[in-house]
Order: structure tokens, then sequence, then C-alpha cells
């Protein structure tokens, strides 16, 4: 007769957890210029992190929550498509009960131009003090005096979790140094905007270091542009004039 016994020593058998898990669906996989696509994210776990990319997390942003705090385990993201072309959104997420713990999902969606606005070539023909100095630095002989000139671009981008739109940096142009010619060509750049949109214009001297004087003598620092009043004439050009500090600037567009 044999019999059978166990030992305390015998290793007992933790249950293993299940591997944590992230699942990213779209209510769309096709937008347009501007158009705003949804997400939802849906985890086994409470998460404590997000990151998210549109170029395999080359650039990215990551939203936390304090600690103690989670998103749960779903959540929904509000997401811009200002480019046009097929567009690989990746999430990564970490887990909050161990931040040693992330994982990731990707999704792919196609962005087409509907009936976006193409800013083709901007020309600024005209600012206060043009041609003369801006830069004290420099003689008044010296071609350095003069501005360094680029401009800026804002448009209405959404919040990704409120859904809720605000104005915010769209386009830094290249600086045109001692004034260049003054002239961006966009016509193979995707420079596309929702036609009902309002542009917001900057342009300023660069001083270097991040520092700059205020080519439009602001307050307010932006002109504004009401893209819908053009929408029936559509123009191939859009003049930009405010003949109190001079300033006369052209867009090129194609509808």
């Amino acid at each position: 007769m044999f019999f059978s016994c166990s030992s305390d020593d015998d290793p007992i058998t933790e249950p293993q957890e299940e591997p944590f898990t992230v699942e990213l669906i779209a209510t769309n996989t096709n937008a347009n210029i501007d158009e705003v696509t949804i997400f939802e994210v849906k985890t086994n776990r409470p998460f404590i992190s997000i990151t998210h990319s549109t170029d395999n997390f080359t650039t990215s942003r990551t939203v936390s929550k304090s600690q103690g705090d989670s998103f749960g385990t779903s959540l929904t993201l509000y997401v811009d498509t200002a480019n046009l072309g097929n567009i690989t959104y990746s999430i990564r997420v970490v887990d909050a009960n161990n931040n040693q713990i992330t994982a990731t999902s990707t999704l792919s969606f196609t962005v087409e131009k509907g009936n976006a606005l193409h800013i083709k070539e901007v020309l600024v023909n005209n600012f206060y003090d043009k041609d003369n100095t801006w830069d004290t630095e420099f003689s008044n002989i010296d071609v350095n005096r003069l501005a360094d000139v680029f401009f800026s671009l804002s448009k209405p981008h959404v919040d990704l979790f409120t859904g809720q739109r605000y104005k915010a940096l769209w386009y830094k142009s290249a600086v045109k140094e001692n004034q260049g010619d003054l002239t961006w060509n966009f016509s193979q750049e995707n420079l596309y905007i929702d036609p009902n949109a309002l542009i917001h214009f900057g342009l300023a001297d660069d001083d270097g270091g991040g520092v700059g004087q205020d080519l439009l003598l602001g307050p307010p620092f932006e002109k504004e542009i009401n893209l819908a009043q053009y929408s029936s004439s559509q123009p191939n050009n859009i003049t930009l004039e405010d003949t109190s500090i001079n300033l006369d600037v052209d867009f090129a567009v194609e509808w």
C-alpha cells in the first residue's frame, strides 16, 4: 500500500495576474481636415498615465494623474485631424497598480481634404517701418538693422479630454533675415484649414533666443481673418490690411 502526503516545503502556486491590456477604438476612421476624431480607450485595469502620438512616439504628449488617482478603465479622447493622409494614432498607458507596467495600442485612420482651404503662399507686402531700423545695435546703413521677419498662424484646436475648441498656435514660419523677400511658399506643404475657421496672424522681428519685437504694434498681437466671409466668392487671393500700421499681407489660396 502506498501513501501520498504533502510537505510544508512544497511550493504554493500563486495565482497569475492577467496581462495589462489596452484597446483603442475610433468612432470613425475617415475624417476631413479639422474634423474631430473621437477615440475610446479601454483597459482591463485602471491606468494612471496616457501618452499619445501620431508619429510612433517620435513626438508625443503625456498626461498623468496624481498619486492615488487614476483614469479608471475607460477614457474618451478628442483628436484634431490637421494633416492629410493616412495617420497612425498611438497610445501608451501605465498601470495604476504597478507603474512599471505599460500597454500600447495603435489605430490607423485617413484624413481627406474635404472642402478645406489650402494656403499656398504668404507675401508680406508692407508693415510698420518696413525698410527702416528695427535692430538698433546696427547703424542706419547696415543691412542688419532691418527686421528678421517671421509670421505665425493660430487656429482653433480641440482639447484632448473635453472636446472643446480653443485658439492655439498652428504654424510658425521660417525667418526671413534682414527682411529677405518676405515670401513664403507652401504649395508643396500640408497647410490646410477648415474654410469656416478663424485664423489669427502674428508678425514679428526675430531677435534670437526666442525673443522678438511685435511688428503689429500690439496689443492686440494678432490680426483676425474670418475665412467664412470668403466661402461664397472663393477668391484665389485673400488680403489682410490695416492702414493704421501699414500692414498689407497677401495669402494665395486654393479652394
